[in-house]
């Protein structure tokens, strides 16, 4: 038997080794990440997560012994988001592509991640798996799972009453904490429809190849970016007015 824990590279993930081997003295054999992919080459990740989570490998193997396993779906976001629908059931939207996810029941986490991990897991039936939930988990179908588990050991941050707050503590004095904390507060998907406006206005910023990439996926998809209408091709607009206005007020300020 194997004793794995599921790594997302977030906060609470990165401490279960931590708790794991040190604190509660349980044994853990194997780290397994799911890289999500935009295309067959390009990640789903910004490149400094990227070069974040290969420091992490390697911090994981030289104090812990643990080397990742690094898995992936059968598809990737480019691949689905242009595919076309079938399915007889939805005529209305039969013959279109898939286009952006819809926020309730979005394919992209059940096919981009959810797929891949299943998919091992079925072929680890008999190993056992930790759950990186923290102590004062928000999500009440979270936090039912806890109260309702008789052995506590499947979520040892719990089990070792740590919080949030104690894993991003620890997570920072060592050298884990993913670089999007300290700029978003979650990590996510440079794709991402549950993105913040100051992540996209990052993106745009800091990424302007993939912003383009997300102007061509919005002159594509039969569904709008935000629920409400918003397309990626308004908050290009919006972004340019937000920087004209900047560029006007730095240039009074030299007056």
């Amino acid at each position: 038997m194997e004793y794995i824990a599921s790594l997302s590279y977030g906060k609470d993930s990165c401490t279960i080794p931590h708790v794991c081997l040190e604190v509660l003295k349980l044994p853990l054999t194997k780290l397994v990440t799911v890289d999500v992919m935009f295309n067959r080459e390009t990640s789903a990740y910004y490149p400094e997560v990227e070069e974040f989570k290969q420091r992490a490998d390697e911090i994981f193997f030289k104090r812990y012994g643990l080397k990742v396993e690094h898995i992936r779906a059968d598809l990737t976001y480019e691949e689905r988001f242009f595919q076309v629908r079938g399915d007889r059931s939805d005529e209305k939207n039969k013959g279109k592509i898939y286009g952006f996810p819809i926020v309730r029941g979005a394919w992209c986490n059940s096919d981009l991640k959810m797929q891949a991990i299943e998919k091992y897991k079925a072929n680890h039936k008999d190993d056992f798996w930790y759950v990186g939930y923290a102590l004062d988990e928000k999500k009440p179908e979270r936090q039912e799972k806890i109260a309702n588990c008789t052995d506590l050991t499947m979520y040892p941050l719990v089990k070792a009453k740590y919080t949030e707050q104690m894993c991003m503590d620890w997570c920072r004095n060592n050298g884990l904490l993913n670089p999007t904390y300290d700029k978003f507060s979650r990590d996510g998907c440079w794709f991402c429809h549950y993105q913040t406006l100051e992540q996209l206005r990052d993106l745009r910023h800091n990424h302007p190849d993939k912003w383009q990439i997300m102007l061509h996926l919005d002159n594509c998809s039969p569904l709008t970016f935000r629920t409400d209408g918003t397309t990626i091709h308004m908050l290009e607009e919006r972004f340019k007015w937000e920087d004209a206005q900047m560029t006007i007020f730095d240039f009074l300020k030299t007056e």
